[in-house]
């Protein structure tokens, strides 16, 4: 029996996103032309995937036992509007990430990675088409009284570009294949662990659309994960286009946005009481960076195999943790040979008050000076050295270049920490 049943969506609806893509992924033709020379799995086709629930009850929060919701219109309050914010976000993530890809497409330095971006791209706009589907095929989004609550979304969804989706992580445009690679580990990361959250989402056809959504993920992180790898045995070969010190710097720019995409440290407890997610963000945050690090790992497993000629994986892994524990070079392995996850406090503009735009360096430590936390301008100073320079002509930096100095210009009754 297969695991999902198919359907589409309204012709309106249906048109308006073939109409999106055709603007912003009109490669997809080439993709359907060429994917059985690529892939053995069925052609793409663009349409909703509706799984099976583990469960017809909720699972987790206050209403635990209930029957899941059928209708967004049975969800009263607050419970209403935090699940269209929800679909809303997961999206514009979707759409974003197809903008993003874009961009860089044609840097690919093989055939089978450009064709694996496009396989990328073409899912996600699978998954907005699935985030359209739950708003459209129900009915009961729209309440007496009330704005059409599904409507309104989708229309703002096909008018973002980059700049105005919802998370930071999708406003940044991408600059070289090295953005395209880094992206598809870390960031699409963050996105199987909030589609493994949402399997209990309380309102069923979002809970039904995680399964087929997370299947397809897998790909993307998977192709992220060997192209990292192999760009990095590329570096020590000589052969890459990239060194082991841009891909340092592209990782310490998209891991702390992948950070920031679970919230506030110490908030989801609403989105678990409402029965939308199994884990709170600290949970889940916590598990996610661990995993970074682990990812991190194998790719320096196969760069001390290619420093250290046939040296078995467990050797390569005691000596790539020696390295990283010690920052001391062993067997011709140095740190500077290695990737690693900069701290989870490092380069935050979101999160809890203490962390979020503190100057931590990648490893953690405050950076100080006379015995106080160093200035904003400072701060600025030492990021210019860890981060890639293309990413300072960017309007997310200014943004954060702007937040950043803004809390150091004195405001009335406000106290500041540095």
């Amino acid at each position: 029996m297969a695991a999902y049943t198919t359907e589409t969506i309204t012709p309106k609806h249906h048109d308006a996103l073939v109409t999106w893509q055709k603007k912003h992924f009109p490669e997809l033709e080439f993709l359907q032309t060429n994917w059985s020379k690529y892939y053995n799995q069925t052609p793409f086709q663009l349409f909703a995937k509706v799984g099976k629930l583990n469960s017809e009850n909720i699972t987790y929060g206050r209403m635990t036992g209930q029957p899941r919701f059928e209708q967004a219109g049975d969800m009263v309050g607050n419970m209403f509007y935090t699940a269209r914010d929800i679909i809303r976000a997961q999206a514009s993530t979707e759409l974003g990430s197809i903008q993003q890809h874009r961009l860089t497409l044609e840097e690919a330095p093989t055939d089978q990675m450009k064709m694996a971006v496009l396989r990328i791209m073409a899912e996600e706009l699978r998954h907005g088409y699935q985030m359209f589907w739950v708003f459209d095929h129900d009915k009961s989004w729209k309440k007496p009284g009330h704005p059409d609550v599904a409507q309104d979304t989708i229309d703002e969804l096909l008018a973002m570009e980059l700049g105005n989706h919802v998370l930071d992580a999708f406003n940044i445009p991408f600059v070289n294949f090295l953005d395209n690679v880094v992206f598809a580990t870390v960031i699409d990361l963050v996105g199987k662990y909030q589609l493994e959250m949402q399997k209990v989402f309380s309102y069923a056809p979002m809970g039904r659309s995680m399964g087929p959504m997370l299947s397809e993920e897998g790909f993307h992180i998977g192709s992220g994960r060997g192209f990292l790898r192999d760009l990095a045995v590329a570096a020590h070969n000589d052969t890459g286009k990239h060194s082991i010190e841009e891909m340092q710097q592209v990782l310490n720019m998209w891991v702390p946005r992948g950070v920031e995409m679970f919230g506030n440290e110490r908030g989801g407890e609403t989105s678990v009481a409402f029965g939308f997610k199994d884990r709170n963000n600290g949970t889940a945050q916590s598990e996610y960076y661990n995993e970074v690090r682990e990812v991190l790992e194998l790719v320096n497993i196969a760069v001390v195999q290619c420093k250290v000629k046939d040296t078995p994986a467990p050797e390569a892994r005691t000596i790539s943790r020696e390295v990283m524990d010690t920052r001391e070079t062993v067997n011709g392995v140095s740190p500077k040979d290695l990737l690693f996850a900069p701290d989870v406090k490092f380069f935050r503009s979101r999160g809890m008050e203490e962390i979020a735009f503190m100057p931590y360096d990648i490893n953690g430590n405050m950076i100080m000076d006379n015995g106080k936390p160093v200035s904003g301008e400072k701060y600025l100073d030492y990021l210019s050295t860890v981060l890639p320079g293309y990413y300072f002509t960017g309007t997310e930096f200014a943004k954060y270049r702007e937040a950043l100095l803004g809390r150091e210009a004195p405001q009335p009754g406000r106290s500041y920490g540095w």
